[in-house]
């Protein structure tokens, strides 16, 4: 009997510490499905925002084709990456990512 109490206990302990993971997880995840990319038109810049700052990061721009336009590294000014870029009116997906993290975001320029 004692033993079985051990094992319970040690069970329930583990599936308490999974359910802690899982939520800081979730997180985790939530902030990344906030980032917005946009394109600025009045300044010629595609935004990112918002982006933590302490991290660098990898973007890389397609047309609709998915012909790659441009892919470069870069450290973000405050919480958000602005890259200059003058780009003709379609449709463009934007991928976005660090060592943690990838996501993908499809905007329009008119």
């Amino acid at each position: 009997m004692k033993h079985l109490i051990i094992i319970l206990f040690l069970f329930f302990f583990r599936l308490d510490l999974f359910s802690q993971s899982f939520d800081s997880l979730k997180v985790f995840h939530n902030n990344y499905e906030q980032i917005l990319a946009f394109y600025d038109k009045l300044n010629s810049s595609i935004i990112i925002s918002p982006i933590a700052e302490n991290s660098k990061y990898t973007v890389e721009l397609f047309d609709i084709t998915g012909l790659s336009i441009i892919k470069t590294d870069v450290q973000p000014l405050g919480k958000r990456i602005e890259i200059p870029l003058l780009l003709k009116q379609g449709i463009y997906i934007l991928v976005i990512g660090n060592k943690n993290f990838s996501i993908t975001r499809k905007f329009r320029v008119n």
